[in-house]
């Protein structure tokens, strides 16, 4: 079974073909990558038509041409996008039910999609993209896997260049020239740098913020290879740690070792975070962890599925997850620790290898 019939055996309602359309960057679904399997380019406004027999057809522009004959879809090339409609209308205009993934394709294109075949009915089977994108097959593992060696040789690296006085915008920048000379065809989203008080806001964006001595230094970041995510957090501190601080990291460690106990094929991923977000609490952190456990990892940096209080997320053999717990004090600091895991049946397989018990540069 490929990919594109593993879409198909999770769809519950009838439909003839599937399309997945993306509009101008950076509005581009990847699934258009997951189904073709197709290397490069970037396929703006190119449909690419999966149908119930595992084939599909590329519509490619001809800037595109190259890596679309890459794949072993069927490919046709447009000149312009009048001649793009045409080959559509020809290949779809004769059946009645379509599937979209609706939390990929813009409005825009929906319209267009319903102009050019007036008569079809639109089916969101985007739920199915996203159960067959989150159990990976040996390709896709063996990409990640690769990502994660990158990222985790870098993560490994920080403390010899991390010293008093440097910058965020410093750091972000070295880690990411890292990742790329050592392989990575891209970082997995904006490398975050935070030192001191930034470090208590999640998503913080580097800045010309200095390091100073004894606050956290907390890095998030991940590469990209063959398209295929990597994401690793980890917090240092330089000449010296608060008690506060080194009790928060030590609680955050316990806190992501119990999250990992947990994991397997058959639990359910709100166990999995209640093991973290319990400790937290009980540890003296009442409230400290404000953000889900994990998610799922693939071509997406969350690429669906949470290990979160409100979502049911049973987790199954070869799944790729993250495991983040932390905790934040706005005003002072945070600490995160987070690493990659293949869920097994029996448990995971641990992907980033950098060391994460506390170290003092």
């Amino acid at each position: 079974m490929n990919r594109i019939q593993r879409i198909y055996s999770n769809v519950e309602e009838n439909v003839d073909a599937i399309i997945i359309m993306s509009a101008d960057e950076p509005l581009i679904d990847v699934s258009f990558f997951y189904t073709t399997e197709v290397k490069g380019g970037i396929f703006e406004e190119c449909p690419v038509i999966l149908w119930p027999d595992g084939q599909s057809h590329i519509i490619s522009s001809q800037l595109e041409e190259t890596s679309a004959r890459s794949s072993r879809s069927s490919v046709s090339i447009y000149a312009d996008k009048s001649e793009r409609d045409a080959i559509i209308a020809d290949a779809l205009g004769k059946i009645k039910y379509l599937g979209i993934n609706a939390s990929g394709i813009t409005h825009a294109n929906a319209k267009l999609l319903k102009k050019i075949l007036p008569d079809i009915r639109l089916i969101d089977v985007g739920y199915a993209i996203k159960k067959a994108r989150m159990i990976k097959d040996m390709d896709e593992i063996r990409s990640i896997k690769r990502a994660c060696d990158i990222a985790s040789k870098v993560a490994e690296d920080i403390p010899s260049f991390l010293k008093e006085g440097i910058s965020e915008g410093e750091t972000a920048a070295e880690i990411e020239y890292r990742m790329q000379k050592l392989g990575a065809t891209s970082v997995s989203f904006d490398t975050i740098s935070a030192f001191g008080s930034n470090s208590a806001e999640p998503h913080h964006s580097s800045s010309d913020r200095k390091l100073r001595v004894g606050e956290p230094a907390l890095f998030d970041f991940g590469c990209k290879y063959n398209r295929y995510c990597s994401d690793i957090t980890r917090t240092y501190f330089v000449d010296t740690v608060s008690n506060k601080f080194e009790r928060i990291y030590q609680v955050v460690l316990e806190a992501q070792k119990r999250a990992l106990d947990m994991i397997r094929a058959g639990v359910n991923g709100r166990d999995v975070d209640a093991a973290a977000r319990e400790y937290i609490d009980n540890s003296g952190f009442p409230g400290g962890l404000i953000h889900s456990t994990g998610h799922g990892l693939g071509l997406s940096v969350h690429d669906g599925g949470r290990l979160a209080p409100n979502d049911d997320l049973v987790l199954k053999e070869n799944m790729i997850l993250t495991v983040e717990p932390g905790i934040y004090i706005p005003g002072e600091g945070g600490v995160r620790i987070e690493d990659d895991v293949l869920v097994t049946r029996d448990g995971y397989e641990l992907l980033t290898s950098a060391d994460k018990n506390l170290t003092i540069i």
